[in-house]
């Protein structure tokens, strides 16, 4: 098995290595008076005490620290002389999936052995994929994840892939961030948190190789920002896909609350130049990136007024129309020309400057257009913990699952059905003529 980075610290290491979480825990009510030597000195190595090391990582990111019911408990690391060994047991495949402390307990907790993260179930074990969600407070970046991963399923298998596994931090993930009528939609994460990263396993039906995919949510003010370049940097560094969201009022500069220096800050196009200076230079020899990037415009539903209301971007894919689950790049092309087109209308010269700067800093992107609920929030006031949004109406996406394809395709990933070449006339005769 191929070297993996962990999704929290990004430090390579052979999934054989990584550590666990002992399932044997003392505490200091389990040290009786009169225990042996021998006893207490077996004991004490599986106290429970806070991990230095899980608590240096998370240090750097405030109040970000997830639910983890093993954060205390003691380490198993074969590879470590400063922590206990077990007995590691094997899977059919050979990789090791459990380990057995000196007291009989099993243990499938895997931890990665540099910041002690609790690795998803199985990571390592197939190819991995990152794909990194940019955007800024309310471009709608959180909803469209949550709309996104609700329905992943259904997506995916209309393009010939299959979800063959979903972990504990998706679904706590979509319970903590559920979109329905009369429910306040979720707010989004804080500017300066993290959230953990979002696994599941997914099979391409075609080839049979299954791959984990590995969702993140980054903030797009840390992107700009120098002081948080250090933290948040690796997420963008180590993405195979970003998909960058793009509110149309942050493409105009409509931010009635901030001041003109703060729209221009979070401007898309400063958001790309940011990234690629901060992330990218140092790995490209050539200056440009080679990092797929989905420049998706969010609550496209908004437009009607800009573009006729005939346009594809307010309809969802024909899957009908697919011959085999193959998704023809022409759907792709013809998605990028439109939204080309929208910005253009909404503004020709950001338009220009945001295209300019895509080329020359991540020539290999293609636009979007998504729309997570298809109707209006309502604000409402006097909610116990503040202002928030709700709907009068069930939500309904619209192509949210697009820009995540096109990623796909580009890691090689998801079959697409290339154009048909046209056949030149006059062929037969001139074949008859030869």
């Amino acid at each position: 098995m191929e070297d993996c980075k962990c999704p929290f610290c990004f430090k390579k290491f052979s999934p054989q290595k990584a550590a666990f979480k002992s399932m044997t825990v003392f505490t200091e009510q389990d040290f009786a008076a009169g225990m042996d030597e021998d006893e207490l000195e077996q004991k004490k190595r599986y106290a429970q005490q806070p991990d230095a090391v899980y608590q240096e990582f998370w240090s750097r990111y405030p109040e970000s620290e997830p639910e983890n019911a093993y954060r205390d408990y003691p380490v198993i690391d074969n590879l470590s002389d400063q922590y206990m060994h077990g007995t590691q047991e094997k899977d059919t495949s050979g990789f090791i999936n459990r380990v057995t402390d000196e007291f009989g307990a099993v243990s499938k907790v895997r931890i990665c052995p540099y910041c002690h993260n609790v690795l998803p179930f199985e990571f390592g074990k197939y190819p991995v994929k990152y794909i990194s969600m940019v955007g800024i407070t309310s471009s709608g970046k959180t909803v469209y994840l949550s709309q996104l991963l609700h329905q992943i399923e259904v997506f995916f298998v209309k393009a010939g892939l299959t979800v063959v596994g979903t972990y504990d931090e998706v679904e706590l993930f979509l319970e903590n961030h559920k979109i329905l009528k009369h429910i306040p939609l979720p707010r989004g994460n804080a500017a300066d948190g993290l959230m953990p990263p979002l696994a599941l396993n997914v099979k391409c039906n075609d080839s049979q190789q299954i791959y984990t995919l590995v969702f993140y949510d980054i903030a797009g003010e840390n992107c700009v920002r120098p002081e948080q370049m250090e933290k948040y940097g690796p997420f963008i560094r180590n993405s195979d896909g970003i998909i960058l969201i793009i509110d149309p009022d942050q493409f105009l500069g409509n931010f009635a609350k901030e001041d003109t220096k703060e729209r221009e800050v979070h401007s898309p196009d400063k958001v790309i130049a940011a990234m690629w200076n901060a992330f990218v230079t140092a790995e490209n020899a050539a200056g440009k990136s080679s990092i797929p990037l989905a420049v998706t415009l969010s609550k496209s539903d908004t437009q009607t007024n800009v573009l006729d209301y005939k346009s594809s971007l307010f309809s969802n894919i024909s899957y009908e129309n697919y011959e085999d689950h193959k998704i023809p790049l022409k759907d792709f092309a013809a998605t990028d020309m439109e939204v080309r087109r929208l910005l253009a209308q909404l503004s020709r010269d950001k338009t220009e400057i945001l295209c300019n700067k895509l080329n020359e800093c991540f020539p290999v992107h293609s636009f979007f257009a998504v729309s997570a609920l298809n109707t209006e929030p309502k604000e409402q006031k006097g909610d116990a913990a503040g202002d928030c949004y709700m709907l009068d109406e069930e939500p309904e996406t619209i192509r949210v699952e697009e820009p995540v394809f096109w990623i796909l395709y580009k890691m090689g990933i998801l079959r697409v059905k290339e154009a048909e070449k046209k056949k030149k006339k006059g062929g037969l005769l001139r074949r008859l003529l030869e």
